[in-house]
């Protein structure tokens, strides 16, 4: 098999429309994106998203979310205003790492383990 592709066959996968002084821009990906997208999705996505999205998300999430929100959510989760509540354990780790205390910290680290 070749390393390359023919025109007529990336333009099976991929569309392209120009956008003035924008220049070109992919209009569609007809296919899965096994690498990376350098620049922003002004779309919808139709099927999964697996990896790091480095940014926002500003539109809805039809689906889970299965990993970390490092940021807020300002919307709602199946309807429900989303809050932030911490647990009394993150609460005292967050408490005990903003101490500085390294012995609290290595105390509290010990008991973790057992």
């Amino acid at each position: 098999m070749s390393d390359k592709i023919t025109l007529e066959e990336a333009l099976k996968l991929v569309s392209f429309y120009h956008r003035g002084a924008l220049g070109w821009q992919v209009r569609a990906v007809l296919g899965s994106v096994g690498g990376y997208v350098d620049g922003d999705v002004n779309g919808n996505v139709y099927g999964d998203v697996k990896g790091t999205v480095a940014g926002n998300v500003d539109v809805d999430v039809k689906g889970s979310v299965k990993g970390s929100v490092d940021g807020n959510v300002f919307g709602t989760i199946k309807g429900r205003c989303w809050e932030f509540i911490e647990t009394p354990e993150d609460k005292l780790r967050r408490l005990i790492r903003e101490s500085g205390n390294q012995e609290l910290i290595d105390t509290f680290n010990r008991m973790e383990d057992n």
